[in-house]
């Protein structure tokens, strides 16, 4: 047991190594391309698209249905349930795409504008595409062979930007960018095939279809009241405080998900898994889960505190004075991120366990609960919206923390803990930030070089709190350092234990 517990230990740093050097190379080419394209597309071209985009990612959240994680959390599977979920994938792709296209008419006619028709034709396709990638990528996931799962993330995202850019340049216009997002499916249904062929199969079935149904019914519940409590929060901003406010807040949030979408979803692809498996394993969760909640919150609650802190100069070295509207709510975002990340991989810990329904119908309370305290929030002003969401996430908190301590098998004082040394693995990081900017008078006009030993301090002082606590996070970090140099010495080369 205790070998097999170390096995997966490595087995999780490694997919953790590797998520994470995918994900920095991503930014940097998704970044890179988005500049170059900048300089051979008009606003208008890229507006274009930018509609066309968001009409077909409204209509795809129908593909929220969650397929791959139940594949990843499905205790035992066989041939036929593979099957079904292969069958009923295909139904919904076959549904988003007709969907996609049919709106495709109504989008360009709604908005005069026949290059909307054109795109949104396009992307219908991609859908389809992602027929074939579904059963090998799901599985190479729920096997943690995120190697190939990371490659072929990279893969597919170069040929993406580099068919856009070469369309762009031969005059393409918008469509440059629909076709590039093609190519990029293509490119990674065929890589997924090739890396996961083992698992590829074409076989129909419907055994278990009610248990994916609602498994699948669940999870596009779950995506379809945030997605739902996001756009009414948008709408209640516009309405009651105007757009230019809108735009601000669409600004902070912007920049407050840089950190969430970059390392917290990244790293919850991996925990998942690695839940999944220990409870394949018959091993406990409540210690590994606990063990999750330290190291995410000494990780992330710094950072985001340190956003809070320096959010006007940020806001104002980024994006210039334009902006620095935006510093306030970006300060409340950060805190609220804070709140949430106190019970970090809560989904993931539902969904191993079964609790999906259970999930859903707290997560509808929240969501509710949330929307009333943003909208009396917009009947002042931005700022008070935005701090609507720090209440929102001490709601959260009392929603989530007792269940959790009932399917983990926790206990109050172990989160209490746990808080304690993260909280002291903020304060004292974030002093130098905090006391520049009481010098400054919080204005968001300090230096960039200020800014920057602030930060680089706060970095030298948490590195040393985490040494001297022996905080879990500090053998992570090392430990990751060494299998990031493997990662990186070893490339393609590199051949997972497993």
């Amino acid at each position: 047991m205790l070998r097999q517990l170390q096995d997966r230990t490595m087995s999780f740093r490694r997919s953790v190594a590797w998520m994470a050097a995918s994900q920095g190379c991503l930014f940097v080419l998704q970044f890179g391309g988005t500049v170059v394209l900048a300089r051979l597309l008009t606003p208008y071209e890229m507006g274009v698209y930018a509609v066309a985009a968001a009409f077909a990612a409204l209509l795809g959240i129908l593909r929220a249905f969650g397929l791959n994680v139940f594949v990843v959390r499905e205790p035992e599977i066989d041939a036929d349930l593979m099957a079904s979920a292969f069958t009923i994938n295909l139904a919904v792709a076959a549904l988003v795409a007709l969907l996609v296209a049919c709106f495709s008419v109504v989008a360009g006619t709604f908005l005069h504008e026949p290059g909307i028709r054109r795109v949104t034709l396009v992307l219908a396709l991609i859908p389809l595409i992602g027929i074939f990638e579904f059963l090998p990528a799901a599985r190479l996931e729920r096997d943690s062979q995120f190697r190939a799962i990371a490659v072929m993330n990279l893969v597919r995202a170069g040929a993406s930007n580099l068919i856009m850019i070469v369309l762009a340049v031969a005059g393409l216009s918008y469509m440059s960018m629909a076709w590039g997002q093609i190519a990029g499916a293509v490119v990674g249904a065929a890589g997924f095939m090739i890396s996961g062929r083992q698992y590829v199969s074409f076989r129909l079935a419907l055994t278990g279809w009610r248990q994916i149904t609602v498994f699948g019914m669940q999870q596009l519940a779950i995506q379809g009241v945030n997605t739902l409590s996001q756009r009414i929060s948008e709408l209640l901003i516009g309405r009651l405080l105007g757009l230019s406010a809108l735009g601000l807040y669409g600004r902070a949030a912007q920049l407050t998900n840089l950190l969430w979408y970059n390392v917290y979803v990244i790293m919850g692809r991996v925990i998942l898994v690695d839940l999944a498996g220990q409870r394949r394993g018959g091993m406990d969760l409540g210690d590994r889960y606990l063990r999750t909640v330290e190291v995410i919150s000494a990780l992330l609650w710094p950072s985001y505190a340190g956003v809070a802190i320096l959010a006007g100069p940020l806001i104002y070295i980024v994006y210039g004075p334009a902006w620095v509207a935006a510093a306030p709510p970006l300060s409340m975002l950060a805190l609220a991120s804070i709140g949430f990340l106190s019970l970090g991989m809560f989904w993931d810990i539902f969904v191993v366990c079964n609790q999906t329904s259970q999930l859903t119908r707290i997560e509808c309370t929240r969501a509710g609960i949330g929307i009333i305290l943003f909208a009396v929030g917009c009947f002042f002003n931005l700022i008070t919206a935005a701090a609507a969401r720090v209440l929102e996430s001490f709601v959260f908190v009392a929603l989530y923390l007792p269940r959790l301590e009932r399917i983990t098998d926790t206990q109050r004082s172990d989160y209490l803990r746990i808080f304690r040394r993260s909280a002291i693995a903020t304060v004292l990081p974030c002093s130098p930030a905090f006391i520049l900017m009481t010098i400054y008078g919080w204005s968001p006009h300090v230096p960039v070089g200020l800014v920057s030993a602030a930060i680089a301090a706060g970095v030298a002082v948490w590195l040393g709190i985490l040494h001297l606590m022996d905080h879990p996070l500090s053998h992570e970090v090392r430990r990751l350092v060494v299998e990031g140099r493997r990662v990186a010495g070893s490339g393609l080369a590199l051949r997972d234990p497993q």
